[in-house]
């Protein structure tokens, strides 16, 4: 396979998980959705000598090939595929991500690095081949992925539903005006593959008890998607509350994320809770309307916040 000569350029943008965080591992389902506001970008290209990333992120350049990092994983998955060698390249990766947040930056820097990649060498990846690279990454990165991130990543661009491997589009009703979601960052770098540890040996020391955190989990995700497209984002608040004490109960709140979550509901937020792994990250607020979500967004701010992006829950058709 040959190119032109041309630059070969990809993106992909940030994600939350709204419900299901860990339990999804667990064979319960869960509900994510993109972040616009947060993207990255990679910009791929010819050199003389061996694969180069430049990245602020995972800081490869020159490196040793037999040193791994999620973006030489994603480089080398594109290359195996297409059946080009991966020397001889070079990829600059730009992103406004935050790392360990839950926002899916090493998700989100893989399908970028992906794509620009691919389009090196004048093609593009159908869906499921960018799952499978995204997802070998991944794994690479956190341990154990459940695919969440990286279908979030190739999804639709609206919520998802994701539950076993399966995703489908989620539909958002309501005649009223949008509710908006206020994501708040703790300013805490969490570890996902931490994190997972510690509910498998918070779910092992509970035992039964912690099947049926489990399956409160899943009764609860399964509501909200109900909620979500009939537009009853005040149900959909509690559940979210509900939700964060599910997590807490399995180990991964902190007391950044518990400061946080009380002053969003103290400023009159339907709802809150951490979003991803935990242990750090963020935490997302509901609330009702924009003008609502203004006053959230200061208070959380306030409150400590290190910076606070929204997500409108504008009506939508699966």
């Amino acid at each position: 396979m040959t190119t032109n000569g041309k630059p070969g350029t990809g993106s992909a943008c940030a994600k939350l998980i709204l419900f299901g965080e860990h339990v999804v591992l667990y064979g319960r389902p869960a509900i994510s959705l993109p972040i616009p506001a947060l993207t990255v970008s990679a910009s791929a290209g010819h050199r003389d000598g061996p694969l180069r990333i430049e990245s602020e992120l995972f800081g490869d350049g020159d490196g040793d090939r037999s040193v791994a990092t999620p973006a030489r994983l994603a480089v080398t998955a594109v290359c195996g595929r297409l059946g080009v060698a991966e020397d001889g390249i070079r990829v600059k990766v730009d992103s406004g991500i935050p790392p360990g947040r839950g926002f899916g930056s090493s998700a989100a820097s893989a399908a970028a690095i992906a794509e620009s990649v691919a389009a090196l060498f004048g093609t593009r990846l159908s869906a499921d081949t960018m799952f499978e690279v995204i997802q070998e990454s991944e794994m690479f990165a956190h341990g154990r992925a459940s695919g969440v991130d990286a279908r979030t990543v190739v999804g639709s661009g609206g919520p998802l539903w994701f539950q076993d491997g399966e995703v489908r589009p989620l539909s958002v009703g309501g005649d009223a005006e949008p509710a908006v979601l206020v994501v708040a960052d703790t300013g805490v770098a969490g570890s996902t593959r931490d994190a997972v540890e510690t509910v498998r040996k918070r779910l092992a020391a509970l035992g039964r008890a912690g099947d049926t955190l489990l399956d409160r989990a899943r009764v609860l995700t399964e509501s909200a998607a109900a909620d979500l497209a009939g537009g009853g984002f005040t149900e959909m608040g509690g559940k979210m509350t509900e939700t964060q004490g599910i997590l807490a109960g399995l180990g991964v709140s902190c007391p950044e994320i518990d400061t946080l979550v009380a002053a969003a509901l103290d400023s009159g937020a339907l709802g809150a809770k951490l979003s991803g792994g935990g242990l750090g990250g963020c935490v997302v607020a509901l609330a009702g309307d924009p003008v609502a979500a203004s006053v959230l967004r200061e208070r959380l701010v306030r409150a400590g916040a290190r910076s606070c992006v929204e997500v409108g829950l504008s009506p939508v058709r699966a």
